[in-house]
C-alpha cells in the first residue's frame, strides 16, 4: 500500500444517479472490491469519529467477510450527514444542486484530509463513494479534480414508480419539491398546480436531475461511464466486470461473490405494469416537455 496521502485520493469514484435507479446495488457491488475505502452507515452516525473505521475490520479481515444489510454491518452509505456536519456547514448539502458552486479552499483541505483518512484507516488505496439525486459535478470537481464518476440510468417510470414507494421519499419530495435551487418559474408554477400528484411532482423531480446532470457533464468536459440498470439486470456479472474495467480496477472475485448467493430477476415489466394510462401520460408528457427539460423517449423496462 502506498505511504504517500494525497495517493490514498488519487481518482477517487464516485457513483451518480437518479435514487431507486440502481445506484446502491450496483455500487455496493464494486465498493465490496479489496482496494475501495468508502464512507460507511456508521459515518453517518458518527460523522466525526474516524475511528469509526476499523470497525469495518470487524466485517472483512482474513479470517472472515461479511457484507450484509443489517443495520449493525459495515456497508458503503451515502454520506450527507458527513458532508453537512464536517465539511460545508454553510451549504445545504443534501438538497441543493450546488450549480456553479465550487467548495472554499478551507473546505477542499478538510474534506480531501477527511477522506484520505477514510482509506488509510481501513488500510485501503483508493476512495469510492456514491451520491444519488443531485450530482454536484462542478462542486465535487473541485474538490477531487481527477474523480471518475459512474453514472447509472434507469427507464423514468419504474425509477418514479420505485421512489413513490418508498418511506423516505414520503417525507422527503413526493408531494412537493426536495431538491432546491435551479427550477424556473415554469416548473414552480407546475409543481404548485400539483402539489399532492405524487407521480408529477417526483417525475419533474427525477427529470430534473437527469437534466441538471447532462448539463454539468457539458460544461466540465469530465469523462463518465454511463452504465444502464437494464443492462446490469440482463448481464449483472458482464457489466460489473466492465465498471471495474473502465475504473482500472481488478476483477476481484469479492465483487462477483455477490452473484452467487444473490440472485439478479428480470422482471421484464412494461411501463403499463407500473401505472395506468393517466399517471403514464404524466410521466411522458413531463419527459417529452421541451419547456420542462429534454425530450425522453418511451423505453421499456
Amino acid at each position: 500500500m502506498s505511504s504517500k496521502s494525497g495517493d490514498y485520493l488519487k481518482k477517487p469514484i464516485i457513483f451518480i444517479g437518479n435514487p431507486r435507479s440502481g445506484t446502491t446495488i450496483i455500487s455496493n457491488i464494486a465498493m465490496r472490491h479489496k482496494d475501495l475505502g468508502f464512507p460507511s452507515n456508521w459515518h453517518n452516525i458518527f460523522p466525526k469519529s474516524l475511528a469509526i473505521n476499523f470497525l469495518r475490520f470487524l466485517f472483512q479481515n482474513p479470517f472472515w467477510e461479511i457484507y450484509s444489510q443489517h443495520k449493525y454491518a459495515f456497508r458503503s452509505s451515502e454520506n450527507y450527514t458527513i458532508w453537512s456536519q464536517n465539511l460545508e456547514k454553510e451549504l445545504d448539502f443534501g438538497r441543493d444542486f450546488l450549480i456553479g458552486q465550487r467548495a472554499s479552499e478551507d473546505t477542499v483541505k478538510r474534506a480531501r484530509d477527511y477522506f484520505e483518512k477514510i482509506v488509510r484507516y481501513q488500510r485501503k488505496k483508493r476512495l469510492a463513494f456514491k451520491l444519488t439525486g443531485p450530482a454536484k459535478i462542478e462542486y465535487l470537481l473541485s474538490i477531487f479534480p481527477d474523480a471518475q464518476f459512474v453514472r447509472i440510468h434507469r427507464n423514468p417510470v419504474p425509477t418514479v414508480s420505485s421512489l413513490i414507494k418508498s418511506d423516505f421519499w414520503e417525507d422527503l419530495g413526493a408531494t412537493k419539491l426536495w431538491w432546491t435551487g435551479v427550477y424556473s418559474d415554469e416548473e414552480k408554477k407546475f409543481a404548485e398546480r400539483n402539489v399532492g400528484n405524487r407521480v408529477a411532482i417526483t417525475a419533474l423531480q427525477t427529470k430534473k436531475v437527469s437534466n441538471i446532470t447532462d448539463m454539468e457533464i457539458e460544461k466540465t468536459g469530465v469523462e463518465v461511464l454511463d452504465v444502464r440498470y437494464t443492462d446490469f439486470i440482463q448481464s449483472p456479472e458482464e457489466t460489473i466486470g466492465s465498471i471495474l474495467n473502465h475504473l482500472n480496477l481488478s476483477k476481484d472475485p469479492r465483487c462477483f461473490e455477490y452473484f452467487k448467493k444473490n440472485k439478479i430477476y428480470n422482471k421484464n415489466k412494461t411501463d403499463e405494469d407500473y401505472f395506468d394510462s393517466k399517471d403514464l401520460e404524466t410521466i411522458y408528457s413531463i419527459y417529452a416537455d421541451v419547456s420542462l427539460g429534454t425530450q425522453y423517449e418511451t423505453q421499456r423496462n
